[in-house]
């Protein structure tokens, strides 16, 4: 009963300080609907856009068969999509953003012409763009939430959509491997400049020095070379033989011997020969028949007369023919030195021939060698550029980005939200007014209900008296406030 009594007084009390209060309570709670009112209707409204991306990332399944790797549970748990959240974020993107929608010149109307002072709005705009940036993950997926809060509703989407657009470029710039392929590009035109100019001087070489191909010009010459020595060797053997034949027959025929022509030795003259030889059968006959005519007759006899002239005439015949034909093979060992001569400078001719040869095959083969180390570098270099561009298609598929839902211009405000601005006004003016009623009756000593007044003197009656100052012993006394309300 007690209890029941206790908790009836304070709601009574409550209730007398709220009507007490009233006037109070009533100006707190019309004062703040009104602020909350005025300002709610005063402020620009807000719009936000929003756009969803989806991010994949592509893994090197070549890579995880060949080395046999397991890739880590933070893939699965999405953790890389952080790093992702911080490049949106990033004071590059939105460099770039500020830049191509100009907002820096929206930031202030005021015109500058100091560098620094645009360097400094341009860098608060940045720094604004990416305070008010909100990148969300969307829990336990890939997928980002791109929103951006602007009092200009298409000013808000066109941010939202640069800088998903931005963010996709950089992405590229970030894992861009171009810089390989692009050098591999430079090299191969130099590789390919470099060798046309070889080539270039190869046909120059050939047609100025009239040479096809230097080891077939090579094996012509040596096969000239040799036929003209082989030639050279066998006219030198006969010509050395002619003279050793001619020196006897020279030796014989001075000294008076008969002469004995080989009937085997090769001659200019074979017909003088063969005559040579009948009339040294005819003078040999003469000398028989001679022989048995002086056998019968003496010297002077007319037939051995006879056959004395003939005889004569015989061997003035065979020297006549002797000596034409010595002369004859002087005239042919003449023309055999000759042609050997002859085939001599032609052997000489080709030996420096050959000897030029050597040096324009030599400054071939330094052409030939640029080409073919120039072809080796060219295809190399073509090789390597295949595999940067292999790399390169890689490279781009580590992080596909997809747009699921572009910003789009907002149709209705999200901020402020009159109604629950409103209602938010009339709760908080209500327990502000009240708050402000209790505290102001805490602070005031008054009894307000009879039951406290009771309280209050049965408590009076029960305390102890206190000896004052001067030792006399004094009940407690009371408030000085004892104003009764009721």
């Amino acid at each position: 009963m007690q209890v029941e009594f206790e908790q009836t007084a304070s709601l009574g009390k409550f209730i007398i300080v709220l009507f007490k209060h009233k006037w109070i309570i009533l100006s707190v709670f019309i004062a703040i609907v009104l602020i909350v009112t005025i300002g709610t209707l005063i402020l620009p409204p807000v719009y936000e856009a929003s756009s969803k991306i989806l991010l994949e990332r592509e893994i090197d399944a070549e890579k995880a068969l060949l080395f046999r790797m397991n890739f880590p549970q933070s893939y699965d748990n999405y953790d890389w999509v952080n790093s992702e959240i911080e490049i949106i974020n990033s004071y590059p993107v939105a460099s770039r953003v500020v830049k191509n929608l100009k907002l820096d010149q929206l930031a202030g109307k005021k015109k500058l012409t100091s560098e620094t002072e645009k360097a400094e709005r341009f860098e608060n705009a940045v720094k604004g763009l990416i305070k008010k940036l909100e990148i969300n993950k969307i829990k336990d997926s890939n997928m980002l939430e791109v929103s951006y809060e602007a009092e200009n509703p298409k000013l808000a989407a066109s941010i939202v959509n640069k800088v998903i657009e931005n963010y996709i470029q950089c992405r590229l710039e970030i894992s861009d491997k171009s810089n390989n392929y692009n050098f591999f590009e430079e090299q191969i035109c130099i590789a390919d400049e470099k060798l046309r100019e070889f080539e270039q001087r190869q046909a120059e070489f050939k047609r100025q020095e009239q040479v096809i191909s230097p080891k077939e010009h090579r094996e012509i010459l040596l096969t000239r070379l040799i036929d003209f020595e082989r030639s050279l060797t066998a006219v030198q053997t006969k010509r050395i033989g002619k003279a050793s034949k001619l020196a006897v027959i020279k030796r014989q025929f001075e000294k008076g011997h008969e002469l004995s022509i080989p009937a085997t030795e090769v001659s200019d003259s074979p017909s003088r020969e063969k005559h040579v030889t009948k009339l040294k059968g005819e003078l040999l006959n003469m000398e028989l028949q001679r022989e048995q005519l002086l056998q019968k007759f003496t010297p002077k006899f007319k037939e051995v007369i006879n056959l004395d002239k003939q005889i004569a005439a015989i061997k003035l015949k065979i020297k006549s023919e002797i000596q034409q034909i010595i002369d004859m093979e002087e005239t042919s060992i003449r023309a055999l030195k000759t042609e050997e001569d002859v085939l001599q400078n032609s052997v000489d001719k080709i030996k420096e021939e050959i000897q030029e040869f050597a040096q324009k095959e030599y400054e071939y083969a330094q052409i030939s060698r640029g080409i073919d180390d120039n072809r080796d570098i060219y295809s190399m270099l073509l090789k390597q550029r295949e595999e940067a561009r292999i790399s390169l298609a890689k490279s781009e598929r580590e992080i596909i980005i997809k747009v699921v839902s572009p910003a789009i211009v907002p149709l209705y405000p999200i901020k402020p939200r009159k109604f629950l601005n409103i209602a938010m006004a009339l709760l908080l003016g209500i327990l502000v007014g009240c708050g402000l009623a209790l505290l102001i009756d805490y602070f005031t000593y008054t009894i307000n209900i009879p039951a406290e007044l009771e309280k209050f003197r049965e408590l009076a009656a029960l305390e102890p008296a206190q000896e004052d100052k001067n030792g006399d012993m004094n009940s407690h006394s009371p408030p000085k406030k004892t104003e009764t309300s009721i």
